[in-house]
């Protein structure tokens, strides 16, 4: 059973970002966020693992087209699309919490526990 099914209608651009709520596995909500990016889909907890605030937690864009990176508005820790890890800022090395991507169809994903994208 899926985490969240996704809408992704909208998106068809690289860096294309819709966020979704999910549970976690002790019942608790959850944010989280699935990405567009090199035509596969990525999706990750939307908590930045330096001080576990939403990345978008001031209200801006997930993803950066100029530098190609999702960035976290609290702290500016730069994050690597394709695999979540922190390449620049206070939580360097560290990485964001993946979750398994679905692809359902043209318009949907499903999103579950644990892994990277499709």
């Amino acid at each position: 059973m899926p985490l969240a099914i996704v809408d992704i209608s909208g998106c068809g651009d690289d860096g294309d970002t819709v966020a979704f709520e999910y549970e976690d596995g002790f019942g608790r909500p959850q944010k989280g966020f699935a990405l567009r990016w090199q035509d596969r889909w990525y999706a990750y907890q939307n908590l930045c693992p330096h001080w576990s605030t939403p990345l978008d937690e001031h209200g801006e864009r997930l993803f950066d087209p100029t530098s190609g990176v999702l960035v976290c508005a609290t702290h500016g820790a730069m994050f690597e699309p394709h695999s979540g890890e922190c390449i620049s800022g206070p939580c360097y090395g560290d990485s964001l919490r993946p979750l398994r991507v679905e692809v359902v169809d043209a318009e949907r994903l499903a999103i579950h526990r644990g892994g990277l994208g499709l």
